[in-house]
C-alpha cells in the first residue's frame, strides 16, 4: 500500500512539474489602447469578435488616456501590448526604456484640428489655449507640428493646455477651456455637430508618425514571442473582420465611442478604412521624423536610430508564411504592399 501511495506521489508531482509550462504559457495579457478612436477600433475588435481566443490568448482590455500614460504602465509590467505611438516608445527608449514597436495600426498623423467657431484662421490661435491629451502624446506631436507650420510657436505663442482623452478635448472646447485641439474620428464629428468647426486636416499632409503602434517591450517579444505574434494574427483578423463584416463592426464601434447616429457611424467607419494598415508593418520614416522632431529638444535623438525603436521581424515571418494573402487573397495583398513600398519610396 505505501509503495502504491508512493508511486502514486511520484506520478502527481511528474505531473505538476510537466504543467508548469503550460501554465506559464497560458499567463494572461493585459493589452491597452489609448484613444476613443476609430483607427483603434482593431483592437476593440479583436475582443469583442473573439480573435484573443481564437489566438490561444487569455487576455484583458483596458483603456489609458495617452500614449505617454500606456508607456509608463507597459514599463511598470502592468500592460503588455498596446497602441503607445512613436514619441512614446522614443521618448522612455532614450532613458534606458525597452518599449518597440512590432507594428503599426497607422503610420501618420490621422487628426484633424477643431476649432472653435471663432477661429478663422491659425494665426487667430495666437495667445488662446490649445487642448491636447497629453504631453507626450499624438494630439501633442500633432498640434507642436502644425503650429510650427503656420509660423506660431507652441508654448510661447500658444498655450498649449493638458486636458485628458479625446472626448474630454471635445467638452473643454465646447465651454472654450481651449479654442483648438488635434482629434480623430468620432470625437471630431461630435464636436462639429456642437458647433465646431474643421481647422486642418492633418491626415492630407501624411507626416510620417506611428499615431497608433502595435507596442511591447523587447523583453515580451524575446520571452513570449508566440504570444506577440498570435497578438499580430490577431490584429489582422480584426481588421479583415472590419472590411468584410461591416455591421457587426460597426455595432462594436458604437458600444466604445456611444455614438449611434447612423450617418456618423458611416463616417467614423470611412475614417478606420482610409487610415489603418492592413499589413501593419511600421514605416522607418514615421520614426525618423518623431527622432528629428525630440532632437530639438533632446540631444540623446541626433545619435539614434530609427531602428532601435521598432521591430517588423513578426511582421515579416507572417508574410513569408502567406497569412495575409490567406485573409486578402494574393490580389489584394500585394495592392497593400505596393501601398506600402511607394509610400517608403515617397517618403
Amino acid at each position: 500500500m505505501k509503495g502504491l501511495i508512493a508511486c502514486k506521489l511520484i506520478v502527481l508531482s511528474f505531473v505538476l512539474i510537466l504543467g508548469f509550462p503550460t501554465v506559464a504559457s497560458a499567463q494572461k495579457l493585459v493589452v491597452g489602447y489609448s484613444g476613443v478612436t476609430a483607427i483603434g477600433a482593431p483592437f476593440w475588435v479583436i475582443k469583442e469578435a473573439g480573435f484573443f481566443k481564437q489566438e490561444g490568448l487569455d487576455a484583458d482590455l483596458i483603456y489609458i488616456s495617452s500614449s505617454s500614460t500606456m508607456a509608463q504602465a507597459m514599463l511598470a509590467g502592468e500592460v503588455a501590448i498596446s497602441t503607445a505611438n512613436s514619441q512614446a516608445v522614443i521618448d522612455t527608449g532614450l532613458q534606458g526604456g525597452d518599449l518597440v514597436a512590432m507594428g503599426a495600426i497607422v503610420n501618420f498623423v490621422a487628426l484633424y484640428v477643431i476649432a472653435a467657431p471663432e477661429i478663422k484662421s491659425v494665426a487667430d490661435l495666437r495667445g488662446r489655449p490649445v487642448g491636447v491629451s497629453r504631453f507626450g502624446a499624438t494630439t501633442d506631436f500633432a498640434i507642436q507640428m502644425f503650429l510650427k507650420k503656420y509660423g506660431l510657436e507652441p508654448i510661447r505663442d500658444v498655450p498649449i493646455v493638458q486636458i485628458g482623452g479625446i472626448p474630454e478635448l471635445a467638452a473643454a472646447l465646447s465651454n472654450r477651456s481651449i479654442y483648438a485641439a488635434a482629434m480623430s474620428y468620432p470625437m471630431g464629428l461630435v464636436a462639429q455637430q456642437a458647433g465646431m468647426k474643421m481647422l486642418a486636416n492633418l491626415a492630407k499632409e501624411e507626416i510620417p508618425f506611428v499615431h497608433l503602434g502595435l507596442t511591447t517591450t523587447r523583453r515580451f517579444l524575446k520571452e513570449r514571442r508566440a504570444q506577440a505574434k498570435a497578438f499580430v494574427r490577431a490584429y489582422g483578423r480584426a481588421v479583415h473582420f472590419m472590411h468584410t463584416r461591416k455591421e457587426e463592426s460597426k455595432a462594436i464601434l458604437s458600444r466604445y465611442t456611444k455614438v449611434t447616429d447612423p450617418a456618423m457611424l458611416e463616417g467614423t467607419m470611412q475614417y478606420a478604412y482610409d487610415f489603418v494598415e492592413k499589413i501593419p508593418q511600421v514605416k522607418r520614416e514615421a520614426f525618423q521624423v518623431t527622432l528629428d522632431e525630440i532632437a530639438k529638444k533632446n540631444p540623446k535623438a541626433k545619435q539614434a536610430k530609427p531602428e532601435q525603436f521598432y521591430d517588423n521581424s513578426l511582421v515579416q515571418e507572417l508574410i513569408k508564411e502567406g497569412f495575409f494573402v490567406s485573409l486578402w487573397g494574393r490580389l489584394s495583398y500585394f495592392h497593400q504592399l505596393l501601398n506600402f513600398v511607394f509610400r517608403v519610396l515617397e517618403a
